[in-house]
């Protein structure tokens, strides 16, 4: 059984509800008359300023006969959506490189459908479509319609003028503040080229912040300028308050999605949370000849000696009497906070070295990632964009090159997570994941459901994983209607794919009710997926169920899957699932590609040999 979110014949209009969450669209046509022209043309929330416009849009459903995308603003050809992307995506490089070294043409070859209109003029109206391109070199009839508005030129803060000074070691934290707090509706608080020092920034609605190619936000390592009273309860329920983020917009429980709105955070400069020190014995130098960070793996055992202002946060916590798992799970600042935020525009920017987690977005409505750049390999806990509780995401463009999950969703722990809403809504395409424990990945807080997820059209390289579902039976609730598609991997150190409610983390102590129903992860597709080389021992496609207590995961569905010179895949605890076309060119030491323990009614077809296998029965 597929999962009816993502079943062919309701694609189109899952997807329409799904990501159609633009903001001041002026006009909308929402079908396309050619059913091989680009579906759901719009604008993402808040993807717009006074000089551009980013395009984003949904492929046809039969698509494997087009080559680029066609872009035209008031009937003028633009371009395509390809070169476009290698002037504004920081992914385009790296994708190019990976497929130059394909040679022999093994992978699935993802599409770029998103596009960035610049030099236009402020307060001023467009109409554009898009037409896909063919093979021959023809084109489809056009997408919808969609006409948008620049905005009006922003007035400006720049924080010099309020008396913040690059490369003097001092902090400008009350300078930067001053220039947030004056900063109207609509402006923008501008971070000219330097280096500036600062602790806790906090924003408001209607601004945009804008980091200055060749400046960096720099945090400080003073444990003081992170007032544990400004900061927030992961949960309500949560028993541990934490320290507010290098910059935020949030505030505790009392608030809801909408309170706070349309934040803008751009600019080709850097945040930098001063987070852990950097590896001195190594380097890296990518794919394609860039210099990459290299930070030091730490441990909460190993803070003291690793840590900068992650070992600032833990030190006074336990002094104060918290225990060393405590003060390092729930001490530490992340880079950045949004909480209860409607339309939250993040793009361009570089993410570096956070004392924990990279961006947080909680309970938030229709967040956008556009071409941002995360290194923070291989700094513990430092993952590139976690999602909690929210509805409505798109990232696409970016770069990672994370100590931990790259993109993460998450929804509560334990059963007072059933009082919170679900992680729901999300779309996550065009991006090169580079290193991380996961590319895109489901949990361990899956309390409150983690559904609807489409992640497609991505690169993934060198990640410990690619999508990652992870739970345990006392989180509850779990992860469904998960569409996982078009996408290329290669290296993976450890599972391309992997279910589990076995999942282990020795910071986290169970200090709430677990749920009264595990964990489980179920209608999930993955579907026209190319996999090379795995780089360690663990298997393929791991399922790890508990079936010795009656749990098992449930109707996943793998079509048209590749891999080659891999481990075989392992399956337990896996029921009513259907595995169709799923190909192993090559097995790692010439072992057979499928090992089942405790398994109910799986299917697999086509090329996987047309035989229906019960428990403990592999495929002949």
């Amino acid at each position: 059984m597929k999962p009816s979110y993502f079943h062919p014949t309701s694609m189109k209009t899952a997807l329409a509800v799904l990501l159609c969450f633009g903001v001041a669209i002026v006009g909308c046509e929402e079908k396309a008359p050619d059913p091989s022209a680009p579906q759901n043309l719009r604008v993402p929330a808040l993807a717009f300023d006074e000089k551009s416009i980013v395009l984003v849009w949904n492929k046809p459903l039969k698509c494997a006969d087009i080559v680029d995308y066609n872009i035209y603003m008031n009937g003028t050809k633009l371009g395509g959506a390809n070169a476009n992307s290698e002037q504004h995506s920081p992914a385009k490089k790296y994708i190019d490189a990976f497929y130059a070294a394909d040679k022999d043409s093994f992978h699935v070859r993802i599409q770029i459908h998103n596009f960035t209109v610049t030099d236009l003029k402020p307060k001023t109206v467009y109409r554009f479509t898009v037409r896909s391109v063919f093979k021959n070199g023809k084109e489809s009839g056009d997408s919808n319609i969609v006409v948008q508005a620049t905005t009006a030129k922003p007035k400006v803060f720049n924080i010099t003028d309020y008396g913040a000074k690059a490369e003097t070691g001092k902090t400008n934290t009350r300078e930067i503040q001053a220039a947030i707090d004056a900063c109207s509706k609509g402006g923008k608080v501008l971070v000219p080229p330097g280096v500036f020092l600062t602790g806790a920034l906090f924003l408001k609605s209607d601004m945009t912040l804008e980091i200055s190619e060749g400046a960096t936000l720099l945090g400080s390592a003073d444990p003081a300028e992170y007032p544990i009273d400004r900061g927030y309860l992961l949960y309500p329920y949560s028993p541990h308050r934490r320290p507010p983020s290098l910059i935020n917009l949030m505030a505790d429980g009392k608030h809801h999605p909408g309170d706070f709105r349309n934040v803008r955070i751009v600019g080709k400069g850097a945040i930098d949370g001063n987070g852990w020190k950097k590896n001195e014995k190594a380097s890296i130098t990518d794919e394609i000849g860039n210099q990459l960070p290299l930070y030091i793996a730490s441990t909460n055992k190993k803070v003291k000696n690793d840590g900068i202002l992650a070992w600032a946060q833990v030190e006074p916590a336990l002094k104060a009497g918290m225990d060393l798992k405590n003060a390092y799970s729930q001490r530490r600042s992340s880079l950045i906070i949004m909480r209860a935020v409607r339309n939250v525009y993040y793009a361009g920017f570089t993410v570096r070295n956070p004392a924990f987690h990279g961006i947080m977005n909680l309970k938030c409505e229709n967040v956008v990632l556009n071409g941002l750049i995360h290194t923070t390999y291989d700094a513990n806990n430092a993952d590139g964009v976690e999602f909690g509780n929210s509805k409505g995401a798109m990232v696409f463009n970016n770069f990672f090159d994370t100590g931990d999950d790259a993109v993460n969703f998450a929804a509560g722990t334990g059963e007072e997570a059933r009082t919170q809403p679900p992680q729901t809504d999300a779309w996550v395409f065009n991006n090169y994941f580079r290193e991380g424990h996961g590319a895109v990945v489901a949990g361990s807080h899956t309390g409150a459901w983690i559904q609807k997820i489409l992640a497609e059209d991505n690169v993934i390289y060198r990640t410990e994983r690619g999508l990652r579902c992870k739970s345990t039976t006392y989180n509850g609730g779990g992860g469904r209607d998960i569409l996982f598609r078009d996408t290329a991997m290669k290296a993976v150190a450890r599972e391309p794919f992997i279910f589990t409610l076995r999942y282990r983390d020795e910071n986290v102590h169970m200090d709430y009710p677990p749920a009264k129903t595990s964990a489980v992860f179920q209608d999930i597709t993955v579907r026209n997926v190319s996999v090379e080389k795995t780089r360690g021992k663990n298997p393929s496609i791991e399922v790890q169920g508990v079936p010795d207590k009656g749990i098992f995961h449930e109707r996943l569905t793998f079509e048209n899957v590749t891999f080659r010179d891999v481990n075989p895949a392992h399956l337990d605890g896996l029921k009513d699932s259907v595995f169709r076309d799923v190909i192993f060119e090559s097995v790692n030491d010439g072992a057979e590609p499928w090992k089942l323990g405790d398994t109910k009614d799986l299917i697999f077809e086509g090329s996987t040999r047309n035989q229906r296998c019960r428990s403990g029965s592999p495929p002949s």
